[in-house]
């Protein structure tokens, strides 16, 4: 479930920006390649991270995705934070397309017009989709807080983000 967090850093939006696009476009080192690391891209008013894992694809991957204001004399960084939004959308379509399926096959079920070599693929595949999609969402995103708490250490380590908990959550993204 993805959560909404403001951090701050010390640096300007600019500097910020910068500081991020020198960190992406360094070499993977062999550790980084073993374990993965944090990559992403953005502007100075736009931000986004996620931990990719060398070679690997996961669009289950955590990210985190939002904007950067100028504020206090460095930069606030209001974003959400867990799988984006676009997989949640893909899901709903996914579930609702095999969906539409299986209540067409329900319906041919009891229809004795129609073979039971006709009945079964048309029940039974979208079925097998359907449990796919469920076992994609359950073990996808399964190291999801690890890489949450990654993502943070990265902003930490790399442009001195800080969680920032005085101030209210009401004009979040």
């Amino acid at each position: 479930m993805a959560r909404k967090i403001r951090l701050f850093s010390p640096y300007a939006p600019v500097p910020l920006a910068r500081m991020l696009e020198k960190e992406m476009d360094r070499e993977w080192t062999q550790k980084e390649k073993n374990k993965g690391r944090v990559m992403g891209g953005g502007t100075e008013e736009k931000i986004l991270l996620r931990f990719v894992q060398h070679n690997i694809r996961n669009d289950f991957a955590t990210c985190l995705n939002g904007k950067m204001v100028p504020e206090r004399g460095g930069t606030m960084i209001k974003a959400r934070l867990g799988r984006a939004r676009s997989l949640n959308v893909f899901m709903i379509f996914w579930f609702g397309f095999l969906g539409f399926f299986m209540l067409v096959s329900t319906v041919l079920v009891g229809s004795q017009n129609v073979p039971l070599s006709f009945k079964l693929p048309f029940f039974g595949i979208p079925l097998l989709m359907m449990l796919a999609g469920v076992a994609m969402l359950k073990f996808g995103g399964k190291n999801a807080p690890e890489h949450e708490e990654k993502i943070l250490a990265f902003l930490a380590d790399t442009v001195k983000a800080r969680e920032d908990r005085d101030t209210r959550l009401t004009d979040i993204i």
